[in-house]
């Protein structure tokens, strides 16, 4: 008699769970990877100013 009263609170359990795993921002993620192939996004060009302080900051880092 028990089972009868817990059987809707498992499924209800199991739709909360599946409809969570439908979080927008796991949508349009790749899921097939080519090997050897960056997939992803495209990095943006550094800023001239950028630079300079990236390798100011190398030269520091190295002693220099």
């Amino acid at each position: 008699m028990v089972l009868h009263k817990l059987i809707p609170v498992v499924a209800g359990a199991g739709l909360v769970l599946a409809l969570a795993a439908c979080d927008e921002s796991e949508q349009g993620r790749i899921l097939r990877y080519e090997k050897g192939t960056y997939l992803g996004k495209a990095d943006s060009p550094l800023s001239d100013e950028k630079r300079d302080e990236l390798r100011s900051r190398a030269m520091m880092q190295s002693g220099g």
